[in-house]
């Protein structure tokens, strides 16, 4: 039975342990600032071909969620995402901490459907009375779902061409 509700309370990958015995002894300075954390920054770079990236980590998902979402959002949008998505269902009010509303669609088993989006974009972009709501400003979707579920390329596609058509000079 695969399990999805929680991804720090199951073990680690063999390689992993591997290395932590390995490496048990190596006194480093914390907190990002290690070899270990350097060497990983030059791979992030690396593989994003961006050699002056400046790169930061976090401790764990919530608090990565958040940052992520709040950098991303102006200050009056919101965050969709299906009704059984992780930010809405098992993030605490992380995000809402941020003062950013999560707006939530129903989903398909646990997958936005990009017809429903587009209706609630269109009815949002139509409503005379939108200037006193929420604006959607960011697409939220976890790979898998939550309810274990994976989307397929296509659906993901149809997804993101969703929010692309709406004018970026309306918001």
């Amino acid at each position: 039975m695969i399990s999805f509700e929680c991804d720090y309370n199951n073990g680690a990958h063999p390689k992993v342990l591997e290395n932590l015995v390995r490496y048990n002894d190596v006194r480093t300075t914390p907190y990002g600032f290690d070899e270990f954390s350097e060497r990983a920054k030059e791979r992030i770079r690396e593989a994003c071909g961006m050699p002056d990236a400046q790169i930061f980590f976090l401790t764990g998902g919530t608090q990565t969620n958040a940052t992520t979402i709040d950098s991303m959002l102006y200050q009056y949008e919101g965050v969709i995402c299906v009704e059984t998505g992780h930010i809405n269902v098992h993030e605490a009010g992380a995000v809402e901490f941020t003062e950013h509303k999560i707006i939530t669609l129903p989903g398909t088993e646990g997958k936005m459907d990009p017809k429903v989006l587009d209706k609630y974009l269109d009815d949002f972009m139509h409503d005379g009375n939108n200037a006193h709501a929420v604006f959607p400003g960011l697409v939220y979707i976890t790979f898998p779902t939550e309810l274990g579920t994976l989307y397929t390329a296509k659906e993901l596609d149809d997804i993101y061409r969703v929010p692309q058509q709406i004018n970026p000079l309306s918001r």
